[in-house]
This record gives C-alpha cells, structure tokens and sequence, in this order.
C-alpha cells in the first residue's frame, strides 16, 4: 500500500514538471502515467529528482533504462514530456557524452534493447527546418530586439 500511494506521488510530482506543450493536458498526463509504468521504484525516483532540479545533477546522475520494445521510442517521448514538447522524432535528438552507457549513432545502446530515457542525457539538435531550430531562432530575435 505505501509503495502504491509512494508511486501515486511521485507521478503526480513528474505531472507538475512537465513542459507545457499548449496541447492536450489529459494526453499528455496519460504518456507521463505510461512512462512511469516502465520504471521500477528507483528510477522513477531518479527521474523525479532530475526533473524536478532541471537536470542540474544531469551529468552526475545515473542513466534510467528502459527495453525499448516495450514502448515505442521512451526517449522522445521523455524529452518531449519534460523538456522540448514540440520535438517530433529521434533524429532531433542526440545522446549526451556524460551518459554512462555506450550509445551508437542514433542513440540507441549498442548490443542491447535498453534506451536511456533520462531527458537530460539528451541534447536537441538545432537542425535548419526543425520545430526547435525555428523557435530557438526566433528567440534569439525576440531577445536581440532583431523581429
């Protein structure tokens, strides 16, 4: 029972962090609900203490793996829930140095089904014609007074 209210908790808490994206609140809740499923205690631990710092610790805490067959594509769906909602597919995004496991090309582990979905062992890439490359963009713009 506390380990089920405990879970609950720390759920609700990965909600509360979540980027707002401006779309649907409820689907959004449910893919948080999804991803909490596939982690045992210890990494939902670990992923709550990393979004909830901001991923101040990212290049010190620890990799949160999940066997990429039992959900389609966990890493994106990790980086868009917590940090870049607009991101589209794996292709925008590259894995960091610091993460602890051996990640080939596109991400993925290297011999081996397990992904790391800790969204701050993850980088955007600002490729021309991206979503995110777009909106950095313009950023930038907004804040050198250039728009």
């Amino acid at each position: 029972m506390l380990r089920a209210w405990r879970r609950v908790t720390s759920t609700r808490r990965l909600i509360k962090c979540r980027v707002d994206s401006g779309g649907e609140t409820v689907d959004a809740d449910a893919a948080v609900d999804s991803v909490a499923e596939l982690l045992d205690d210890r990494q939902l631990d670990v992923l709550v203490a990393a979004v909830e710092t901001g991923g101040t610790d990212g290049h010190m805490s620890e990799c949160i793996l999940v066997d990429d067959s039992t959900h389609i594509a966990p890493h994106v769906t990790c980086c868009r829930l917590w940090r870049w909602p607009l991101l589209q597919h794996s292709g925008e995004i590259r894995c960091v140095p610091w993460c602890q496991n051996k990640h080939g090309h596109d991400g993925e582990l290297q011999n081996s089904q397990a992904m790391c979905c800790h969204p701050y062992h993850w980088s955007c890439q600002l490729i021309p014609g991206n979503t995110v490359h777009m909106l950095a963009v313009l950023f930038i713009k907004q804040v050198l007074h250039l728009a």
